[in-house]
């Protein structure tokens, strides 16, 4: 059916070359026999905000790539949509007594992608087995691809001696036949099947990593995904078709995807996005603005419930003024309203926050202090303790999107009153990210979404000291009473001694307040009506996989 087309007009803000290091050519296909649409009628059209950084999940540390990665690479595990682990490409797996040993028992039948862009692949479309593995792995946590997450797998037996070049693979990791697969842990680690459903861990084909070298795979990604990869065109399309060798069927014995394919254009503009959206030009869209959120909340595809995540901003305690300065840090927490400013820019849509764990994590606890609640007159107090009886003067950096932007100018007005005076200056995420790892800035916002539905996601990369830049922690924050318990919580399978630990360095980073602690997220999705089988992931609508939606128009 032929659809009156809105002519957008509009300046594309996100531009992702600092963090890809490629040319401007890199990002489009280059192939001579390009990928051809036959029909639309069963391509799935989505609106999304920005233009991802990464298709490469080895790479992945947002969630605007995770949600395409999602579609075209898979894990060992998976979760379903209420956060319990699933067997994937692993279809069973035993524990040993000592939680020290996992057995692995692979899926069979299970391929990866045969043809991507309109050409064959370079493995031709053969069977995943337990050596595809065992590369990946080695692939992925060695210190010259050097990933940003491989150190979520650092308790893998022989995993420092090939970080520190002593052994030419990793020793825990073994292939005990075709289809079974050992991992050996230096000691037990709680969370160690959560963290194998993350994006990094994702198998790969040898042959076309090496066909494309490191770099340029991220432009020309092969999984197993139930979705293949065809087109990037940068801050404008992203095209995925059908797999049809797909390994999954539905209950009836059919096979899965139900659709041919998935494009997701980038508009920048929510406000754009819901129109193009109520003109019938998108079957879903990425972000309901809070001017249509009433109307939105009436339509029969909407969703919304509670996610794993917390926004914040993050003060940078290796730069003045916040270097030693706890006082300063505590009277901005003390300073805002958070109430009044989800219900003021939000539409009441989160959850006030006064520390870092989300509301439905382990460890977290509303009532430990202190609980920063509104309190102008203590902000004041703070601020002349710390320093500053006269006020102080303090720039903001912040993603240039219209929803950031209003939070931001929010806050500064609520600041102000304290003797708080915020300077505001917008960056697109790709650069901020970039001046973050190099710990340039001294106070910018930032959120954060579970990988995983573990407490361990959240205090580790964020706040233990070991991953003080690039790796997550951009407060610079080092504590090492904070550091000691987060540590002995990665090893304790007890889950109420777990608790009590993560509850322990909770306090501490509250106390502490290496970030001024604002909401936590809910999620949502839309689709239009013919949309079928949508359901809200409880990591949040990006984590969503569309293996079983069906449009039925």
């Amino acid at each position: 059916m032929r659809k009156k087309i809105l002519i957008l007009s509009v300046t594309l803000l996100f531009i992702i070359f600092s963090l890809s290091g490629c040319s401007g050519q890199s990002g489009q296909n280059s192939n001579t026999q390009e990928y051809v649409q036959e029909s639309t009628d069963n391509v799935l059209k989505m609106a999304i905000l920005i233009n991802p950084p990464k298709l490469d999940p080895v790479f992945t540390t947002d969630t605007a790539s995770s949600r395409i990665v999602n579609q075209i690479f898979e894990n060992l595990v998976e979760y379903d949509e209420d956060g319990n682990l699933q067997p994937l490409l692993a279809e069973s797996w035993e524990i040993s007594e000592d939680k020290t040993e996992y057995i692995f028992h692979l899926k069979k039948g299970v391929t990866f992608h045969k043809t991507t862009e309109g050409r064959p692949t370079a493995n031709g479309g053969r069977e995943v087995k337990a050596d595809d593995w065992v590369w990946t792995f080695n692939y992925v946590l060695s210190p010259e691809i050097n990933s940003p997450r491989a150190y979520l797998l650092d308790m893998i037996k022989g995993y420092q001696d090939y970080q520190e070049g002593k052994s030419d693979k990793i020793a825990g990791i073994t292939k005990l036949d075709d289809y079974t697969l050992k991992i050996e842990l230096e000691y037990p680690f709680a969370p160690f099947l959560n963290i194998l459903a993350f994006d990094a861990f994702s198998v790969l084909p040898k042959e076309d990593v090496e066909k494309y070298g490191t770099e340029e795979f991220n432009f020309h990604p092969v999984g197993t995904g139930p979705f293949k990869f065809e087109k990037w065109v940068q801050d404008d399309r992203i095209v995925l078709s059908k797999n049809e060798d797909y390994w999954k069927t539905d209950d009836a014995g059919n096979k899965l995807p139900y659709l041919d394919g998935i494009e997701f254009r980038v508009i920048p503009d929510p406000s754009m996005q819901w129109q193009e959206f109520k003109m019938g030009n998108f079957d879903q869209i990425e972000n309901v603005s809070d001017a249509y959120y009433a109307e939105a909340k009436k339509l029969p595809g909407f969703i919304e419930g509670p996610t794993l995540g917390t926004y914040y901003y993050c003060f940078n305690l290796s730069k003045e003024p916040f270097k030693g300065n706890k006082a300063l840090r505590q009277a901005f927490n003390y300073a805002i309203d958070r109430q009044g400013l989800i219900d003021m820019i939000l539409n009441g849509r989160a959850v006030p926050a006064t520390g870092l764990l989300p509301p439905g994590i382990m460890g977290y606890d509303k009532d430990i202090e202190p609980t920063y609640n509104y309190d102008i007159e203590k902000a004041k107090a703070l601020l002349k303790k710390a320093g500053y009886p006269e006020g102080i003067d303090v720039e903001f950096v912040y993603y240039n999107t219209e929803e950031q932007e209003k939070i931001a100018q929010a806050l500064q007005a609520q600041l102000k009153p304290v003797g708080i005076n915020l300077t505001l200056r917008s960056m697109d995420p790709g650069a901020m990210l970039a001046a973050a790892d190099k710990m340039e800035l001294p106070f910018f916002g930032l959120g954060w979404v579970a990988d995983y539905p573990d407490p361990d996601t959240f205090l580790y990369p964020l706040l233990h000291s070991s991953n003080i830049g690039p790796g997550g922690n951009y407060s610079a924050f080092k504590n090492d009473e904070f550091d000691d318990l987060i540590e002995k919580a990665r090893i304790e399978t007890n889950p109420e001694k777990r608790a009590e630990l993560y509850k322990r360095a909770e306090a501490i980073a509250r106390e502490e307040a290496p970030m001024l602690f604002i909401y936590h997220y809910t999620s949502h999705i839309l689709t239009q009506p013919y949309v079928k089988n949508a359901a809200l992931p409880f990591l949040g609508e990006y984590s969503m996989k569309y293996t079983e939606i069906k449009l039925e128009r």
